[in-house]
């Protein structure tokens, strides 16, 4: 066996050759790991909020920007998404998908039927350029197709749709190289938001966040409509309500409880907020996810 394969392990690894990479094996420890690492790759996540069919007689959304991921796959042609200027046609055969913090609207000529799946693969993929990415279908994607229509005719018994997952892959991956690279985000709003994810117990004001990110809450403020549209605090609304929906689809903490975790102050807010940007409630939200 070659010398960076070597290992021998007693549940976790502590690193001799990165000295700058922080252990996981306490001091003291009874765990014991030698040898070398010779791969090491970020952790992904892929967090299915959603996956539906509907059949839609109007559509219109005017400028939405939410913080997560969608992918549309149009049953029958009629829907149309706009953004800055440019009108595409959802046309049949074809996947597309729209970033996180894209601004769009939408509208039908007609009435049409699509599947959609609304998904968050984590901080860094969440950030790719904003825009709308079209996919001819592959014979793969058509039989997880059929595997979600399968799994609708049985919902009672559905535990977990991997399908469901396989899909919204397997059309990320499809995406350019240009998604990831022309990543557009200054990077002080970067750094703000990570700072905003990585803190959503907390209180935070928009003093501490443009603190964090060496600037003026002016010009902080100035920057998030620039780049986002959306001013700071309602990015960070943002990130609360999608955690809390998380452990609500995940969890079976209490609405109290997830209220606190994700720093929206008390149930009785958390509903609110839930209903006036989600148009749904905590408990209607923990239903439907079963």
């Amino acid at each position: 066996m070659p010398a960076s394969a070597r290992v021998v392990s007693d549940f976790a690894m502590t690193m001799k050759t990165e000295p700058s990479i922080l252990s996981l094996v306490p001091s003291g420890s009874a765990h014991r790991v030698h040898g070398n690492r010779s791969v090491a790759l970020p952790g992904v996540m892929v967090d299915i909020l959603t996956t539906r069919k509907i059949e839609l007689e109007q559509w219109e959304l005017r400028r939405l920007n939410d913080p997560y991921w969608r992918l549309y796959w149009p049953v029958n042609e009629g829907g149309i998404v706009e953004i800055d200027g440019t009108r595409t046609l959802l046309k049949t055969g074809h996947v597309y998908l729209i970033p996180p913090h894209t601004t769009f609207s939408t509208t039908t000529s007609r009435p049409f039927t699509k599947w959609y799946a609304h998904f968050n693969l984590g901080p860094a993929a969440d950030r790719a350029a904003p825009g709308i990415h079209r996919f001819p279908t592959t014979a793969h994607m058509r039989s997880l197709l059929k595997s979600l229509v399968r799994l609708g005719k049985q919902q009672e018994e559905v535990r977990f749709p991997w399908s469901a997952i396989q899909l919204v892959t397997e059309a990320v991956q499809c995406l350019p190289e240009s998604v990831w690279e022309k990543q557009r985000l200054d990077a002080r709003v970067q750094k703000a938001m990570d700072f905003m994810h990585q803190h959503l117990g907390l209180k935070l004001s928009a003093e501490q966040v443009a603190r964090h990110a060496g600037l003026s809450v002016r010009n902080l403020n100035h920057l998030f409509q620039q780049e986002l549209q959306q001013p700071p605090m309602r990015v960070l609304l943002d990130y609360r309500l999608d955690e809390a929906c998380r452990l609500l689809r995940h969890t079976e903490d209490s609405i109290e409880a997830i209220a606190e975790q994700c720093g929206l102050v008390n149930r009785h807010y958390f509903s609110r907020m839930l209903r006036q940007y989600r148009s749904t409630s905590p408990a209607a939200y923990r239903e439907e996810s079963l």
